[in-house]
């Protein structure tokens, strides 16, 4: 009993255990949930090269082989990992990335405890990471392991760092930049990572206040020094991943500099909007090919321009406002749209790193505004409880849609308008279950808004087909051979068409096409075709 009286006489260990202990109450739900449709089965379900478990050759091809407009070495070997211990059982690969989003939030309160010595302010901010609604996209979808494992080594990086600045030593260097390494390998998004340093070495390591003559005080050219080894790794690894991605097509040119500058400054204040009143979260918002208003861009450059007026002003005050206001500018800049990466306008998995910086604003501020108050700690106290709430029972809901594709993508066709992704999708996992005309409806409507999406027109004919409409299904099929004349999966599903109507020669005809490309599908449309004809036989 001793012992336990003097572990609860560790507030900060205290704080520790109840954020994890939190953090797993609210998200251990995602055990029973299922993988999601979209990217899941690419990433981890139907990836062979993922399937196969840790393997020596399964290490090599993430190292050497981009995927899906991504090279993500460290995650891919994650995703491999969960296939050995746990199969295509989701709950294991769920939960890990759970236990991953844990680590990250005891890591944030652990580096802003030890630089700042303000535990429970601590603890307050690395609650708000770890339980806001807008994180849940990153840690309930299994596609995402990217996001909790990058941020992982993004928080370890902050902590080392943080150690080393205290006790230089070149080991301590190295243990920061190797952790920064591996946050890299785990997701590019941790390019922005050597300008937090810089940040962060104003706020709250106050290097450069050597009115305090401070052991840990330096130069600017020292810390400028300091990050070079850094810069060159983000250098590398941002070249190697806008090489990929274009390779990949997932980078578009379809946009003038103005316009996606336009964009990024109201996406900015999307976000922001999306923090304070996180409601009708989707897991896809549609991109507009229209340009937002002139008076919504401006609005926009203005209140980002006052903020950031605001917060220089008061940095010597309040340095933590300058922190987190240049946090949230920086760590965003990768994904704003500046280079327009895929057919999404925002994602709330953008939000994982950059919300820190908008929460540790948040709560010094209000903290520091409330101790002017004579009631000031009670209101604070307050205020705090009643704010886990809100975000236990807003992240409890939310999680709720990611429970499987069905209700993920009928939620976000509810919050959002032409969103051709939900539709696409919700189709699909209902054809999946045999929901055949109610698929119908959804997979038409994806099809009239984006006539050239042959993954919607393929599952278009496959639900055609299950519903014996066959002539509208060779139709589907045939529309996919136009925009992609050598599509493997297309010359099969027409090939099985022709078999169902009757067309075995035509079916023969796909089964050359497939032959003479080598397709692992030759062979599958050549066992149909043989079953057909014994079926045939056996009847006269």
């Amino acid at each position: 009993m001793t012992r336990l009286r003097d572990l609860f006489k560790n507030i900060d260990l205290v704080i520790a255990v109840g954020l994890a202990v939190l953090t797993l109450a609210v998200y251990v739900r995602v055990a029973w949930h299922d993988f999601i449709n979209y990217d899941d089965p690419f990433i981890v379900v139907m990836n062979e090269n993922i399937r196969d478990g840790l393997t020596l050759q399964g290490i090599q091809w993430a190292f050497t082989t981009p995927c899906e407009g991504n090279w993500i070495p460290l995650s891919w070997i994650s995703h491999m990992l969960d296939i050995e211990l746990f199969g295509l059982n989701p709950a294991g690969h769920h939960i890990v990335s759970v236990l991953w989003h844990i680590a990250s939030t005891l890591l944030l309160f652990k580096f802003l405890n030890y630089t700042t010595g303000e535990r429970w302010k601590s603890g307050i901010v690395a609650c708000l990471f770890a339980l806001h609604p807008l994180h849940v996209e990153s840690v309930a979808w299994v596609a995402e392991r990217k996001d909790v494992l990058s941020g992982f080594f993004w928080m370890l990086t902050l902590c080392l760092y943080a150690n080393y600045v205290r006790y230089p030593s070149f080991y301590r260097y190295f243990a920061c930049l190797a952790s920064f390494l591996l946050g890299l390998l785990a997701k590019p998004m941790l390019v922005t990572l050597p300008l937090v340093l810089l940040i962060i070495d104003y706020w709250p390591l106050r290097r450069f206040d050597h009115a305090k003559e401070e052991k840990n005080a330096a130069t600017l050219p020292r810390v400028l020094l300091e990050k070079i080894p850094f810069i060159l790794l983000t250098i590398i690894v941002s070249i190697i991943t806008y090489i990929t991605q274009k390779a990949d097509g997932s980078i578009s040119d379809n946009f003038t500099f103005a316009s996606r500058a336009g964009k990024a400054l109201t996406y900015y204040v999307a976000y922001l909007g999306k923090t304070v009143w996180p409601a009708e979260l989707s897991v896809f918002y549609p991109r507009s090919f229209y340009p937002p208003h002139f008076a919504y861009i401006a609005g926009s450059a203005l209140l980002l321009a006052t903020a950031t007026f605001v917060v220089f002003v008061m940095r010597k005050r309040c340095g933590y406002l300058i922190m987190g206001w240049m946090w949230y500018l920086v760590t965003l800049l990768p994904v704003i749209g500046f280079v327009q990466i895929g057919s999404h306008s925002i994602a709330d998995r953008y939000t994982y790193i950059p919300l820190v910086g908008i929460f540790i604003m948040l709560v010094w501020g209000v903290s520091a505004l409330l101790h002017t108050w004579d009631d000031g700690e009670l209101a604070l106290r307050i205020l705090s409880i009643a704010l886990v709430v809100v975000m236990v029972v807003v992240t409890s809901i939310q999680l709720g849609y990611w429970k499987n594709s069905i209700t993920l993508f009928h939620h976000a066709m509810e919050v959002t308008e032409n969103n051709h992704v939900a539709h696409t999708n919700l189709g699909n996992a209902l054809l999946q279950v045999g929901r055949f005309q109610e698929s119908l409806k959804y997979l038409e409507m994806a099809v009239a808004e984006k006539p050239a999406d042959t993954f919607a027109l393929m599952n278009l004919g496959n639900a055609y087909r299950s519903l014996n409409e066959h002539e509208k299904a060779l139709a589907s099929y045939s529309q996919v051979l136009l925009i992609e004349p050598r599509s493997e999966k297309g010359h099969y599903e027409i090939g099985i068409e022709y078999l169902i109507v009757g067309r075995p020669d035509l079916a023969n005809e796909e089964y050359k096409f497939l032959l003479e490309a080598g397709s692992g599908l030759a062979p599958k449309l050549l066992k149909q075709i043989m079953l057909r004809q014994q079926k045939v036989q056996q009847v006269n």
